[in-house]
This record gives structure tokens, sequence and C-alpha cells, in this order.
């Protein structure tokens, strides 16, 4: 469990994705690749034996099943909220995922979250995803306290607005790098300070990196 003077927030992005669906979900819905299967087994035991006082997630069927994963190697089996409020940036309006009997295909201990933070959920523009970052932050921080810990499994582009909302950084001209499987942790101590611990890190991965590209 976290320190009694610290609530952690455990940011983490789907796997891997291929186009299309297998059968009438939404477009913008879009299904694990065979690479991502991979990601999620050995993300999976990254957490093995780990426990969470909490397990958020994006109503996507590719954040499920990341969690999914995830939480079947947990110690304490929690249930996977589904939080509509995490979809990500520009899914198309109005779609908000597939319902809760769908998804507990996936895992058994699916929820829907049952609070609402925002009631009409606007996705499109930086300045809404911003105001949807701080506003999940806001009720995160609300709702837990010092010695919880938490994960969050969500989306690449949400996450340039997600992790600069819980570590307060100020808005500039930069894009995040939010790989995915990649886990980023930001840390919030008694002493009233905010610390990213670490950002983009997909050290689970090794075993797959002969695969991977690498800008020079």
């Amino acid at each position: 469990m976290s320190s009694p003077d610290k609530f952690e927030i455990f940011y983490i992005r789907h796997a891997d994705t291929r186009s299309g669906t297998n059968d009438d979900r939404c477009k913008c819905d879009i299904d694990i690749s065979p690479l991502g299967e991979k990601q999620i087994a050995l993300l999976s035991e990254r957490f093995k034996g780990k426990e969470f006082d909490a397990v958020l997630c994006s109503p996507l069927v590719r954040c499920v099943k990341t969690a999914a994963a995830i939480c079947d190697n947990l110690s304490n089996d929690p249930d996977i909220e589904i939080m509509p409020e995490l979809i990500e940036n520009g899914t198309l309006p109005g779609y908000t995922g597939p319902d809760m009997n769908y998804l507990r295909k996936y895992h058994n201990n699916i929820i829907l979250c049952k609070d609402r933070i925002i009631r009409n959920l606007r996705n499109k523009t930086d300045r809404q995803n911003d105001a949807r970052a701080k506003k999940i932050i806001k009720y995160l921080r609300r709702r837990f306290n010092y010695g919880q810990k938490i994960l969050v499994v969500c989306h690449g582009s949400f996450g340039n607005h997600f992790i600069p909302a819980a570590a307060e950084m100020k808005k500039g001209k930069y894009i995040l790098s939010v790989s995915n499987t990649s886990v980023s942790k930001i840390k919030y101590t008694s002493d009233g300070k905010i610390r990213i611990s670490f950002l983009n890190d997909i050290s689970h991965l090794r075993p797959l990196m002969q695969n991977y590209e690498f800008d020079t």
C-alpha cells in the first residue's frame, strides 16, 4: 500500500491497437492488436501481486482489455470502474462506449463509476480537454486520501491533458510522449508537493524491444 503521507496516481495508456472492430461497435472503439496482446501480458506481469485502492478506466474496449489484464494479476481483485469522462479526445459525439453487460465479457468486476463529473462531455478542442482533465483531477483528489494509490487506464492523446493537469504543469507548447502500455506516476505528498515520479515508463516491454524503432 501507499505511504500514509502520499496519494499516488498511476496513469497507463492502453495497448497497441489495430484498425476496425469485430462487431457493431463504433468505428472509433478499436480493438487490441496482436502486438498489444503481448504488451498487456508484460504489463500485467509488472503489476503482479500489487494492490490498488481503485482502478478507473475509459469506457473504450482497448482500455478495458488493458485494465482487465492488469487486474487479473493484482492481489486485491478491485473493481474496474468505467468513467465516461476518461474517453479519448475527439471520440465521435454522443458515443460513450459499450454498455456494462458488453464490457463484462472482458472482466467480471466491471462497474460504472457512481459519480458523474461532467454531464455534457465535450472532447474535441484542446480547451475542452484541458477543462475536462482538471475536473477529473479535482474529483480524484477530493475522493481519495493520502495513503491511497489508484490506477487510471486511459489514452495517449488525453494523457497530454491529464498528466499536466495532475502535475499542475503550466500549459506550454509541448506534447507529452505517452506510449502504448506506458506507466506514468504522479505523487501528492502531505507537505503540499506534487512530483512526477516517472513518465512514459515502458521498461516492462524489454522483451519486445527488438520490434521497436527509436528516433535518432
